[in-house]
């Protein structure tokens, strides 16, 4: 009888580790991608004249790292504005891919009470990030086209748009470096 009890808690221990292993994957190879944006960065950019003010220089700087597990990358941030566009301040965003989508996603908060839900594809050695935003009860498109330029820099286009995705409106260039 102890020998049963002894050989069945082993059974039921290994059915158990197996079973965990299945719920805790190893990140897939398109997770590991965002790898590219882990570090230390810093953005500089020239914002535009528009309807959100006359634009000047948008500045960041964040560290990326991975938590735990592998699955996202959470990145810490921050940024000053041109004076007429709002309050600098820091931001919160977290990086992960959807496989079921099959899609990147950044999901981003920052201390202005901004929270912004992206999706991204890499296409080579181009990503685009695309979304929706609510900017006094106008819904506004946004994209970024991030060239990849070497394995610490990238360029960096922000469009918006008023009517859907059929004109686009330039927001900005900027460059990325990672320090």
């Amino acid at each position: 009888m102890q020998r049963n009890t002894v050989a069945l808690g082993l059974i039921l221990f290994v059915m158990s580790a197996g079973a965990v292993a299945q719920m805790n994957p190893d990140p897939s190879p398109e997770v590991k991608k965002l790898d590219y944006f882990t570090g230390n960065w810093s953005v500089d950019a020239t914002i535009g004249s528009g309807p959100w003010g006359a634009g000047g220089k948008f500045a960041a700087t964040s560290t990326a790292e991975w938590m735990k597990g592998g699955f996202f990358v959470v990145t810490h941030s921050d940024f000053s504005l041109p004076s007429d566009m709002g309050a600098s301040g820091t931001g919160l965003s977290i990086l992960s891919y959807d496989p079921g989508k099959k899609v990147y996603t950044d999901e981003s908060f920052d201390s202005n009470g901004r929270h912004e839900i992206m999706t991204g594809t890499l296409a080579g050695d181009t990503w685009i990030w695309t979304g929706e935003q609510n900017y006094g009860g106008m819904p506004i498109q946004q994209r970024m086209t991030m060239k990849v330029t070497s394995p610490t820099s990238y360029t960096s286009k922000y469009e918006v748009s008023a009517d859907g995705g059929a004109t686009w409106m330039p927001f900005w260039d900027g460059k990325g470096t990672k320090k």
